[in-house]
């Protein structure tokens, strides 16, 4: 039988493990996006690991979800993420450029690219932002 394209992706990327249910396993990323709503906790973790800069082929931080407010939070965390990721190597995209995930799609990703997207709805999971 014929693997599908989730475990193509997935063998084209272990760096550790065994690819089966129910085990861990290691995994190559190329690609990163975040965006300001998480994006800031993610870079502050990121500095606290002393990373330096990142070891993906490609990131990007977008700002699109945080953009109205009346205080001063949002803006300072926009300062914040254009300081961090110009000191990362990461690519910083400025508000008004589009809805991230779409913006990334049309611009970046293929079939061939693994890509992880820190949104609200997958913020709990461990990103290392390395790749071996």
């Amino acid at each position: 039988m014929g693997q599908t394209l989730v475990y193509k992706i997935l063998a084209g990327h272990l760096v550790d493990g065994k690819i089966a249910a129910g085990e861990q396993i290691g995994i190559r990323i190329d690609q990163t996006l975040t965006q300001d709503a998480t994006g800031t906790t993610a870079f502050l973790l990121f500095e606290s690991m002393w990373a330096g800069r990142v070891k993906t082929q490609l990131s990007v931080s977008y700002i699109d979800h945080n953009m109205r407010q009346f205080g001063p939070e949002n803006h300072n965390d926009h300062l914040y993420l254009q300081t961090v990721a110009a000191k990362s190597g990461v690519y910083h995209s400025r508000a008004g450029n589009g809805i991230c995930h779409q913006v990334h799609l049309w611009f970046f990703n293929s079939f061939s690219i693994f890509s992880i997207a820190l949104s609200a709805a997958i913020s709990a999971i461990p990103l290392n932002f390395q790749r071996v």
